[in-house]
């Protein structure tokens, strides 16, 4: 029986979906047919986690409100985590990976080198440390919320997870450890991406905006 007061739209699909998911579909079909060209692997990795976002947020939003606890710094936290997924992705697209195999900078560890395409390692590996600070101190005040703290701690491990699998991917060039550095990112966006979305401030949290959203409907 379907419960009382749901309406069909609630149970359908969004209107993004499809048209996301189909010009995703097509997106890898000319990242095969150009034999996993870099630079459409990127594009593909990008709306690949942009869809994962929105379908996040559809779920999240759906859900009843927290009990109004906030992380104002979450949201920034999360698009700078997008960010740091492109910026990985623009190292495998220049083939730097193949030129920097060691951690934490090149050169044996120890050695800015930004020449070529080694320039696309450093940019990863100085975003991820400048971004890795934001990413801990945002989840460090989510560990203050109790609504907020069980995602937190979850990405605080998985994050560090996807430290140490980097490292192991940077020496080794190892497929396993590429393939691993790629799932635990979409892991780290996905738990910086929900933080974001259950501390959005939303109206059915604050009454008086509840109120004011109520008065605002036409007549």
């Amino acid at each position: 029986m379907a419960r009382s007061g749901a309406s069909p739209a609630s149970c359908s699909s969004p209107r993004w979906f499809w048209p996301g998911s189909g010009g995703e579909g097509l997106l890898g079909a000319g990242v095969v047919v150009n034999e996993l060209a870099s630079w459409l692997v990127l594009v593909h990795l990008a709306l690949a986690m942009l869809i994962l976002g929105l379908l996040l947020a559809t779920a999240i939003l759906a859900l009843p409100p927290s009990k109004g606890e906030t992380n104002r710094i979450a949201p920034v936290a999360a698009a700078a985590t997008y960010v740091l997924l492109l910026t990985g992705s623009t190292v495998v697209a220049s083939n730097a990976d193949n030129g920097c195999h060691s951690w934490p900078l090149c050169g044996g560890g120890v050695a800015l080198d930004f020449s070529g395409a080694n320039a696309f390692t450093m940019l990863h590996r100085g975003a991820v440390l400048v971004i890795g600070i934001l990413l801990v101190y945002s989840l460090v005040k989510a560990l203050r919320l109790a609504a907020l703290r069980p995602i937190a701690m979850a990405t605080i491990a998985v994050f560090a997870l996807q430290v140490a699998v980097g490292a192991g991917a940077a020496v080794t060039d190892g497929a396993l450890f590429n393939g691993l550095h790629v799932a635990i990112a979409t892991l780290v966006w996905a738990g910086m991406a929900s933080l974001a979305l259950l501390a959005l401030p939303r109206t059915d949290r604050a009454p008086a905006l509840a109120r004011l959203a109520v008065d605002k409907r036409p007549a």
